[in-house]
């Protein structure tokens, strides 16, 4: 554990600590009633499986909830921080309270608490994460390096996980069962068109492709699509704009550019008129 503290560069713990608003010393586990307590709605963790749900209320059934969960008081009742999996465990299981600790957070740090405790046992999937990132973003207001500083990563890991969130559903279910791994998602998410990335996912998992050949894949449609453009622009382009424009109109096209020239007002007007449609 101390390895992973490392990893995420402060631990949970310092963060709880300078976000306690009025924390008595001699702090207490309560027995709350599981009706008391909402749940967060910043909690970055949306897939629970069924299976692993059922082992651990299983294990409360025989062991009781061993480790407290964290609440933050409310008007009425607690807002949970963090212990959604044994929240929901414990009702499995039938008990009518859990044991919690009571502590008043700076609210506007829920999702970043949420999110460093879920990091840190590692059980989050790579879209709940990205939606957490994203959501710690906005409601922090804070760039995506400082984001990464505070949770122990680089810029470009916080960058490519929040990427994610631009893929199609679709893929982004796959990535949530386990049907294709961050690798595969990461290297969707790096394109553009919606309906190039639904027909790489599907190929991909048909041919169960590795993330090696589907990097290579896109490499070569990239190159494609790049040759293609390019030949357009050198070669039809040329040959439609001759059509369209009458020898008054000088033009210069490259590769990334197309410059108009004109000698005096008049040409200028004519040349307004022309891409606006109005000439005959």
């Amino acid at each position: 554990m101390k390895e992973d503290n490392k990893k995420l560069g402060r631990r949970f713990s310092d963060l709880l600590e300078e976000n306690v608003l009025d924390l008595l010393e001699n702090e207490q586990v309560l027995e709350l009633s599981l009706e008391d307590i909402k749940p967060n709605t910043d909690q970055p963790r949306s897939v629970f499986d069924d299976e692993t749900m059922e082992n651990l209320a299983q294990s409360i059934r025989e062991h009781g909830v061993m480790q407290p969960v964290i609440v933050k008081p409310l008007n009425q009742g607690y807002m949970l921080v963090s212990g959604e999996r044994r929240v929901r465990a414990a009702k499995l299981a039938g008990l009518q309270t859990i044991p919690a600790i009571v502590r008043d957070y700076n609210v506007k740090h829920i999702p970043e608490l949420a999110l460093i405790e879920n990091l840190q046992r590692e059980d989050l999937t790579p879209i709940e994460e990205a939606i957490a990132l994203q959501t710690i973003l906005k409601r922090l207001d804070i760039t995506h390096g400082e984001l990464a500083k505070k949770i122990g990563k680089s810029r470009v890991y916080v960058t490519n996980m929040v990427g994610l969130l631009h893929l199609p559903l679709t893929v982004i279910e796959s990535v949530n069962h386990g049907l294709i791994t961050m690798g595969h998602a990461r290297a969707l998410s790096k394109l553009r068109d919606q309906s190039t990335i639904l027909k790489l996912h599907e190929k991909l998992i048909r041919e169960q492709l590795t993330v090696r050949e589907l990097e290579s894949l896109i490499r070569n449609l990239t190159k494609k699509h790049k040759q293609t453009v390019s030949n357009f622009t050198l070669q039809d382009a040329k040959k439609q704009l001759s059509h369209v424009l009458t020898d008054e109109f000088k033009f210069k096209l490259s590769k990334t550019h197309l410059t108009f020239r004109f000698d005096n007002e008049e040409e200028l007007k004519m040349l307004i008129d022309l891409l606006k449609g109005e000439t005959k």
